[in-house]
């Protein structure tokens, strides 16, 4: 793990939240992040499972290993969210929407009810897992090819991607931006970086504090001008989902990696303890805040105004305030023990005859 990247990946889950409570702002923030955690995670996939070759045991271990990581903790959502709607009444549940939702095949359905579903953060996970599914087979099958075919075969996904998206409108451009296919593009784009960062790693080698500060401004920088350009101006609108965001996250994850224990100011900051520890809780910030937001509405605010404090102006802090902690028990005492005892299953089915501890 890439430390920085890791603090990035906390700082984004807050943005989605925050947005989610309905702070408008933050809306550009909030989207170029999802581009940038499938980009990153196909980044450091390749840092780790290169898969130049690849076998059926590998592939096997490879994505069981991944699917263990996702589905505890959406089914756990899911699971809590079903509960505090029986308890509060605060929907009617679609059962066979749900069922999809709980095989994490929901998000390949273009109607607007089934791909969000019961907790409509969750497509990400089943469009993550879509990744991993497909990752081995474009790792290897891009292993050999050289950068500027990677380039052309990105910029050729994008135009294609760009060209469905333009004549449609937001529900349906919307149902497109849930669908996994349209992040493949994320997925290559991610293994066109590894090959660049492998071109690049050797020069930056010996960058000082302040080139290396320099690197991580342009590359923030980047992604500055083009929230501000997507805010002035409405001629990139149309591609405000998904690919006006490649080229500043790339740029981040690039830069982040190449200057990976060597950071100047900005990573210095991104090292810092609180940012880490929220980087470390960021999944399950993502997939836990729907449960925050009913616990906020239905269990905090109503016994706040019991005594006076009316606090549903502030959704955005008080669902924090249960977020944070929520997030951290879950990763805590769910998340973290329930990942090592998988580990330690799989090892013992991969070699029946090491003993268990």
């Amino acid at each position: 793990m890439i430390k920085t990247i890791n603090s990035w990946r906390g700082l984004i889950a807050i943005a989605v939240v925050l947005f989610h409570c309905g702070v408008g702002w933050i809306y550009n923030v909030a989207v170029s992040g999802v581009t940038f955690f499938f980009i990153s995670s196909a980044f450091l996939l390749a840092m780790r499972h290169p898969f130049e070759r690849l076998t059926a045991l590998e592939y096997r271990r490879f994505l069981l290993a991944h699917a263990a990581r996702l589905y505890p903790l959406h089914w756990l959502g899911l699971a809590l969210l079903i509960i505090l709607a029986l308890i509060f009444h605060t929907t009617v549940i679609d059962w066979g929407a749900t069922a999809l939702s709980f095989m994490l095949l929901h998000q390949w359905s273009p109607v607007h009810d089934v791909h969000y579903g019961l907790n409509p953060v969750s497509w990400f996970l089943g469009v993550l897992l879509f990744c991993y599914v497909i990752y081995p087979f474009l790792a290897r099958w891009l292993a050999r090819w050289r950068l500027r075919y990677k380039v052309l075969l990105v910029a050729s996904l994008a135009i294609i991607l760009a060209l469905v998206l333009y004549p449609l409108d937001i529900p349906r451009r919307e149902a497109i931006f849930v669908n996994p296919l349209s992040h493949v593009l994320d997925v290559c784009f991610g293994l066109m970086l590894i090959h660049a960062y492998h071109i690049l790693a050797r020069r930056c080698r010996n960058l000082g504090f302040r080139a290396a500060t320099l690197i991580e401004l342009a590359a923030f920088l980047s992604l500055v001008a083009v929230i501000a350009v997507n805010m002035l101006t409405t001629w990139i609108r149309p591609w405000e989902d998904v690919i006006i965001w490649l080229l500043p996250s790339g740029c981040l994850v690039l830069a982040m990696a190449l200057l990976n224990g060597r950071e100047g100011a900005i990573g210095r900051v991104l090292l810092s303890r609180p940012l880490q520890w929220l980087g470390g809780i960021s999944f399950e910030v993502f997939i836990l805040q729907m449960v925050a937001f009913h616990l906020f509405n239905y269990v905090l605010a109503p016994v706040a105004g019991h005594f006076g404090l009316l606090v549903y102006s502030s959704l955005e802090w008080f669902a924090l305030a249960v977020l944070l902690p929520l997030a951290w028990l879950v990763n805590r005492y769910f998340t973290r023990p329930l990942s090592a005892r998988i580990k330690r299953a799989l090892a013992q089915c991969e070699n029946p005859n090491v003993e268990k501890r």
